[in-house]
């Protein structure tokens, strides 16, 4: 049965034109927004991660004492070192401040808006069923525009979460005001005051209670919405999630995720006792000679000198772009990482979305990539932004896009898969629906072989891998889309289907690219990179260490173990 309309109205078409109008004549404007939240991100970021991790423990139980009391100053310590043991300090102190900036800014709209619908009837109206619109829309929905007006980093990050958060906000100040007795009101203007005093002196201290619960929800809410930053490359524990769920480690999430929570219950229990300080009397005076001790001390302790960066004449920084769930781009960026490391520049990896990763190429926020496909999968982004991107060279070719079912299957090529389809639970298990994979086994692979009575299932790479794995440990048969090179070939016993009408494309190439002034900046690590060459059997062995053998969150030691048991090859890549 057709449902399609028979006009189908460009609702979609109108946003995009208008988003493309906004970014056209008021860029100026979000490039200077996007300057001043970076600042007061970064400033926050600074100041977090600049004395030694205890030192910040310290201020922040002398902070949760004074607002609560020793109860959650212990708890706040527990919780604290639970997270510099499971190796996420640097991330949530990243997590902490994207979150304190959103919720700031979110505040300072929400509280003059709520304020505003407490006093006009007709402007409560208005604003209603635009926080509806806001609370209801799917949140990822609000990086689609972010990333275009702000490029990548933490700003599409909290430009998100303002959106997400700012509702509860407007909400409970207009019902803590709203909530205030209208005889007390009425008493005031008796006497003479004024509306404004009115407001400060007599609504805004009574409704106070409603006003603070609004400010727990929108903190609570802003916190919700790390993980989604993660995927536009605002970093910290976000990042740590998406990350993990890319390469299915639960280790990971459970940490990061656990982090998360440990700073949701402190900001939880922080807002909701302001006002109620215990900041007084010789117990206060204890905690401030505290507070003063601590940070002394970190003065006093000398900060790490500096690298002092390549003598090459090279810049020292070099930001890679890695595609979050893309294991032989993980593998790749951390090889590079500990080989640039080893002489001097200073290596960030920044997990993103490949949409988010491209933006972030073309906008010079990241230097390279390095796990671009084609002429097939990645060939959309490559037209979009080809122009203000720089190709560097193929480093592998023989890639390809693949069907793999377990090694003991009845069938040994796609055109079977349709007659067995029983044997396979009547489903194929795919990745993310906008990959480029997915497309082809969409509008090629189904169509050509017969296939449009199976279940075409698309989620993620980490639920695909997980229905391929539970279907290896229990014996039975699985169909999955996949490619090649990846270290499932060397963790499972799968073989490839074989694609007799070559739906699936001939074989790709793996490129690197770079941002265009990158060549500029650094030439002799585009030099490098230009030459760079992996085998697929070389990578194999990589990946297989990174992701099947080791089970740790950091790469660097298992990777500098890698490096050893490679030194001639590892040697030739920066070989003059």
């Amino acid at each position: 049965m057709n449902t399609e309309p028979f006009w189908r109205a460009p609702f979609g078409t109108w946003i995009e034109l208008a988003v493309d109008w906004v970014v056209q004549v008021l860029g100026g404007f979000f490039d200077v927004v996007r300057i001043v939240l970076e600042f007061f991100y970064d400033a926050l970021n600074t100041f977090f991660n600049w004395p030694p991790f205890w030192v910040m423990i310290i201020l922040i139980a002398a902070f949760a004492f004074m607002m609560k009391g020793w109860k959650l100053a212990v708890g706040s310590i527990i919780g604290l070192f639970f997270i510099y043991f499971v190796d996420q300090w640097a991330n949530a102190m990243s997590t902490l401040s994207l979150v304190l900036v959103a919720s700031a800014l979110a505040l300072i709209i929400a509280i003059p808006v709520g304020i505003w619908a407490a006093k006009s009837s007709r402007a409560s109206q208005v604003i209603r069923p635009v926080l509806d619109f806001l609370q209801t829309m799917p949140a990822m929905v609000y990086l689609i525009p972010a990333l275009i007006l702000f490029g990548v980093g933490p700003v599409p990050g909290i430009f998100a979460t303002v959106l997400f958060a700012v509702a509860p906000g407007v909400r409970m100040t207009e019902l803590g005001i709203r909530g205030v007795d209208s005889e007390v009101v009425e008493a005031g203007y008796a006497f003479g005051a004024t509306p404004g005093r009115i407001l400060r002196q007599v609504q805004l201290p009574l409704a106070m209670p409603s006003i603070m619960a609004g400010v727990n929800q929108v903190i609570m809410l802003s916190l919700s919405m790390v993980v989604i930053a993660g995927m536009v490359g605002a970093g910290g524990l976000g990042q740590q999630v998406t990350s993990s769920l890319g390469t299915a480690d639960v280790a990971l999430g459970f940490e990061a995720g656990m982090s998360v929570v440990i700073l949701a219950m402190m900001l939880d229990r922080i807002t909701g006792s302001i006002g109620k300080s215990r900041f007084s009397g010789l117990w206060g005076k204890i905690v401030a000679i505290a507070v003063i001790v601590a940070i002394v001390i970190a003065n006093l302790i000398p900060s790490p000198s500096a690298g002092a960066g390549p003598e090459n004449g090279d810049e020292a920084e070099v930001t890679i772009g890695v595609f979050t769930g893309w294991p032989e781009g993980e593998a790749v960026s951390e090889l590079w990482k500990a080989i640039l490391e080893e002489k001097g520049y200073t290596v960030n990896l920044e997990y993103v979305d490949a949409v988010a990763g491209y933006i972030g190429l073309s906008q010079g926020r990241y230097d390279l990539l390095l796990d671009t496909w084609l002429p097939i999968t990645h060939k959309e982004y490559v037209e979009e932004y080809g122009d203000q991107i720089n190709q560097l060279g193929a480093w592998n070719d023989e890639a390809v896009l693949t069907f793999a079912v377990n090694s003991d299957a009845p069938i040994d090529s796609i055109d079977e898969l349709a007659d067995h389809a029983d044997e396979f639970g009547n489903t194929i298990y795919g990745i993310e629906p906008g990959a480029g994979l997915t497309a082809a086994t969409k509008d090629n692979v189904i169509p050509t072989y017969g296939l449009e009575g199976m279940n075409y299932v698309t989620s993620s790479t980490p639920a695909m891998l997980s229905e391929l794995k539970s279907a290896m440990n229990s014996g039975e048969n699985v169909v999955v889309t996949l490619w090649r090179p990846h270290w499932a070939y060397d963790e499972y016993d799968i073989k490839d289907l074989e694609d007799p009408e070559g739906t699936l494309g001939e074989t790709e190439s793996i490129y690197s690219f770079s941002s265009q002034e990158f060549p500029d900046t650094h030439p002799n690590v585009t030099q490098w990179i230009t030459d760079f060459k992996m085998d697929s059997e070389t990578l194999y062995s990589l990946e297989n260490a990174m992701f099947n053998e080791y089970d740790g969150n950091d790469y660097g030691p298992i990777v500098d173990e890698w490096i050893d048991e490679n030194q001639e090859y590892v040697d030739s890549l920066t070989a003059e």
